[in-house]
């Protein structure tokens, strides 16, 4: 499939004319030939030009031709030479039915697009030989009906920006040292001597310093970063978090790959540049883009080495110290894709890795991705979606703490390849933002229908903010603040002298409106409340009181979600009629949030939280209750089950202070993101029936914990097991009776049969159970008297 040539890139530049005089159509093609088979893409686009303009008609011209443009990301010419391919001899070559389809999606014809890649896939999809594509164009197809529907929706909440960094040449790969300092790679032509990559027609790129001063970058490369060029293409590389490490690469040196090098910061200059060993360089492959970890221990970087999932994949590697990196390990199947990952970034949180792809769905050819790995150890794709993804190509995304860079071809800009920008609150903020959008944004094309609005909102949550103690600010020192923050969202300087106060009032000050700001900001989204780590050892009770902002009446029947920083769902619960909610087993040790589900009410006005209440739990005591089981593929509860819900809620009845966390789990049979909607289902099952019975819905909390990995040798009774719901009590002291056990039982069978080998009566066994039935079939769960002294592992499948 396609190949996208990310770490050179190139514009056209004039070359002498070829004269059908001076030349035969033979030897013209021979040339272009030539000039393509060694990847010079340029020059061989003037030679196949000049036999097309001549009216050659040979399919093959015109396939590489157009395969040039392709490559050398000219889409509107190459749309154009697809078609006449495919028009020319489409049984020689049918792909070029598949590519014009792509030109199209790039070109934002997203409605052709569709008809094409349709028609490719009904053409070909019983070809073996073409099975790989047809796959692939279910996936670009997706991807023009969600380019589609989404990059002319209206609401984008940035302003891309272009910097006067760029030129008329291809600006890319910006690697942020820190916020006044940026390295980009360029292939710009700086002097009539400079060395021409004939590939591309460019100059062989550069790393590019520059320095902002005031609202414009300055080229500072000569003075501070020239150790880092070479004559061969050097470049997309970035800093570690301190800014004192570069690692970056270079291509051409000593062998046509491409190699990471590391440069070190030391004595107010920059070391000569030191090749990376051979776990991350490895021989005869490329290795390229790297990302440095936070904590500087892990590098990703994108290599064609074997072993990967397709072309260019995204590896990892741990250093032992002093860049003493060790073997690279695939990051996997949740990330690689059978075309290209490239460009890999990290931020300061662990669990999330930016990068982009031409092989997930996406809008057009390279599409940027969030990577976030939840504490279940699944990982999900978030599509950055408009302005940072468009039906061009968009890759290299970098962060300071309050703006975004990354690079885009799309039209309107300077040059082929430009770096653009976008403000941001926070690097947080953003990520949280991104975790609201549609989720698992993956090749996979069983994920391909659209996402139920429901989950989306009831399944992600994102950062909220605490409420800071403005009001009780004299009115002088509130004007102060407020004046903070429209410096801060005019992007002006706050400093002592402006307000004329000392130093550590300016520092408080500051910290209040930057508070303020971020309040105000995250609000407009539905966020309710932080809570900050506490020194508590124990763990935390929160209650509280919804009502409405307007007219001070209490909300009901609202969900609110406890979420950790990064928008994870910790945990689901609901107001009662009084607006009553509360949460019990919070962990004291972490920065929470709560925020609603993000639901339209009619003649609701802002909700807000009345009387919060944040404690340490004075008894940590966590009472396991019985589990219940379901059937594959449903949640309606199952007669058993009803036996045990019924004791249940007469326990919560009779004890009003505890609150039950609800664990929803699922089997291994289907995707991820089904399982993880099915455990919720479930999960609200079990509370619509101990409402029914009388519970206090504030004592409920639902925690869906979604598919669950096979373990056992026996795969169906493992996968009864896990379809189930765990209940774990808290904040109460009072013990319960246990009354009841539920087991599996492994061997079809009918009640009296199971009397005999539990010593239970057949008519008690049927009252526990609440069974009407007299046969019992395998894998069915089924409850015994805790007392029972007969309970074999051969009849049974003992709960762990």
């Amino acid at each position: 499939m396609r190949t996208l040539i990310i770490v050179v890139l190139f514009l056209g530049v004039i070359y002498p004319g070829v004269s059908q005089d001076d030349k035969s159509i033979s030897s013209l093609k021979q040339e272009a030939d030539r000039f393509y088979e060694e990847e010079q893409y340029n020059l061989a686009i003037q030679y196949y030009r000049e036999l097309t303009d001549q009216n050659v008609k040979d399919a093959e011209v015109n396939y590489r031709l157009a395969d040039c443009y392709l490559k050398t990301f000219n889409y509107l010419e190459a749309e154009a030479y697809f078609l006449k391919v495919y028009f020319l001899d489409p049984k020689q070559y049918p792909l070029s039915l598949y590519y014009y389809a792509l030109m199209l999606k790039y070109n934002a014809n997203f409605d052709e697009s569709i008809l094409y890649f349709n028609d490719f896939i009904l053409r070909y999809q019983n070809s073996s030989e073409m099975k790989e594509y047809v796959e692939q164009a279910m996936i670009d197809k997706a991807g023009s009906e969600t380019a589609k529907e989404e990059l002319d929706a209206s609401g984008n909440f940035y302003t891309l920006l272009q910097l006067n960094l760029n030129t008329s040449y291809n600006d890319y790969a910006p690697a942020v040292r820190d916020s006044t300092s940026i390295v980009i790679t360029s292939g710009r032509i700086a002097s009539n001597r400079q060395s021409i990559d004939e590939r591309f027609g460019e100059a062989f790129t550069d790393n590019f310093y520059f320095e902002k001063q005031g609202n414009a970058w300055q080229d500072k490369t000569k003075q501070f970063f020239s150790v880092t060029n070479t004559k061969y293409n050097d470049g997309s590389g970035c800093f570690n978090s301190r800014g004192d490490k570069y690692y970056f690469t270079v291509c051409g040196m000593d062998g046509p790959q491409c190699r990471i090098f590391v440069t070190a910061f030391k004595n107010n200059k920059w070391t000569e540049p030191l090749a990376l060993n051979s776990s991350i360089n490895f021989k005869s492959f490329e290795a390229k883009h790297p990302a440095i970890s936070h904590g500087g221990d892990t590098l990703v970087f994108s290599t064609n080495r074997g072993g990967g999932q397709g072309k260019f994949d995204l590896w990892m590697s741990i250093d032992a110290g002093e860049d003493d990196w060790g073997p690279a390990m695939n990051l996997g199947k949740d990330i690689n894709t059978k075309l290209n990952e490239l460009s890999p970034s990290f931020t300061a949180f662990s669990n999330i890795l930016f990068f982009s792809s031409d092989g997930h769905e996406g809008y057009g050819g390279l599409d940027l991705y969030m990577a976030k790995r939840l504490s279940t150890d699944e990982t999900l794709l978030f599509n950055l979606d408009n302005p940072f993804n468009s039906s061009r190509d968009d890759c290299f995304i970098s962060f300071s703490e309050r703006q975004l860079y990354w690079s885009t071809n799309r039209s309107g800009g300077h040059g082929n390849f430009d770096v653009v920008s976008v403000k941001i609150p926070s690097v947080l903020s953003f990520i949280s933002r991104l975790s609201l959008k549609k989720r698992n944004a993956s090749r996979d094309i069983n994920l391909k229908s659209k996402a139920d609005e429901t989950q989306r909102l009831n399944l992600q949550a994102s950062r909220l903010e605490e409420k800071i103690d403005y009001d009780k600010l004299t009115y002088e020192k509130k004007q102060i603040v407020e004046q903070m923050i429209q410096n801060r969202i005019h992007n002006n300087p706050n400093k002592p002298d402006l307000f004329n106060i000392s130093v550590s009032e300016f520092e408080v000050l500051k910290r209040v409106a930057e508070e303020r700001y971020e309040n105000i900001n995250l609000k407009k989204n539905g966020y309710l409340t932080r809570i900050k780590p506490g020194s508590s050892q124990h763990d935390l009770s929160v209650t509280g009181v919804l009502i409405d902002s307007v007219s001070g009446a209490a909300v009901a029947d609202r969900k609110i979600m406890l979420t950790d920083k990064l928008g994870e769902v910790l945990k689901i619960t609901k107001s009662n009629e009084n607006g009553k909610f509360r949460f019990t087993d919070a962990p004291a040790s972490e920065e929470l949030f709560m925020r609603l589900e993000p639901i339209s009410l009619p003649n609701e006005g802002k909700v807000l939280i009345k009387d919060l209440s944040v404690t340490g739990s004075t008894e940590q005591q966590l009472l396991h209750f019985e589990n219940i089981y379901f059937d594959f593929d449903h949640y309606h509860i199952r007669p058993e089950a009803t036996k045990v819900l019924d004791e249940l809620a007469q326990h919560l009845i009779q004890h009003p202070g505890v609150q039950v966390e609800i664990f929803a789990f699922a089997d291994d049979r289907g995707t991820s993101q089904y399982n993880l909607q099915l455990t919720q289902k479930r999960g609200q099952s079990v509370v619509d029936y101990l409402m029914k019975k009388g519970v206090d819905q504030t004592g409920l909390a639902i925690i869906a914990k979604g598919k669950q990995v096979q373990q056992q040798v026996n795969v169906e009774l493992q996968r009864q097991y896990n379809r189930r719901i765990e209940f774990y009590l808290n904040g109460d002291a009072a013990k319960f009776n246990e009354i009841a056990r539920t087991y599996i039982l492994k061997k079809k069978m009918d009640w009296s049969t199971l009397s005999q080998m539990t010593g239970v009566s057949k008519e008690e066994l049927k009252a526990l159970n609440g069974s009407t039935e007299e046969s019992l079939n395998a894998f069915q769960p089924v409850r015994l008297p805790a007392q029972a002294r007969k309970v074999s592992g051969d009849v049974f499948f003992v709960v762990p």
